[in-house]
């Protein structure tokens, strides 16, 4: 198993690029969010078409920076009330997706992980 030291999301300057594009959201996170008042069904798009495992996820919307989550200062809205979405604590998993994020320019902090077997 590989192990995954992240850098700290919120000193390193990488302009939240990881947050660009929105993040998948399953059903019942999204439904947590919206009843705790915390977010609004606004706020996502979706249901999206099934993913390869069969799941049917959400995703957060966009604004014009990016995920409509992000604070306008820095960090996401909804890390301290601790609602931010699995997806974004987890992601990337391995060192294949975080070459696959780099490829796909969106995760501009690639030289700040470290990998441990």
């Amino acid at each position: 198993m590989t192990i995954l030291e992240r850098p700290d999301c919120m000193t390193y300057p990488c302009r939240e690029e990881c947050c660009s594009y929105g993040a998948d959201v399953w059903p019942d996170e999204r439904e947590r969010m919206i009843r705790a008042g915390v977010a609004t069904a606004a706020e996502f798009t979706g249901p999206l078409e099934p993913d390869e495992c069969g799941d049917v996820l959400y995703r957060t919307a966009l604004g014009p920076r990016g995920c409509v989550f992000l604070d306008a200062r820095r960090g996401c809205r909804l890390h301290v009330p601790g609602y931010k979405p699995e997806v974004c604590h987890l992601a990337p998993r391995d060192p294949d997706e975080v070459e696959e994020m780099v490829e796909d320019e969106i995760l501009p902090c690639r030289g700040a992980w470290v990998f441990q077997a």
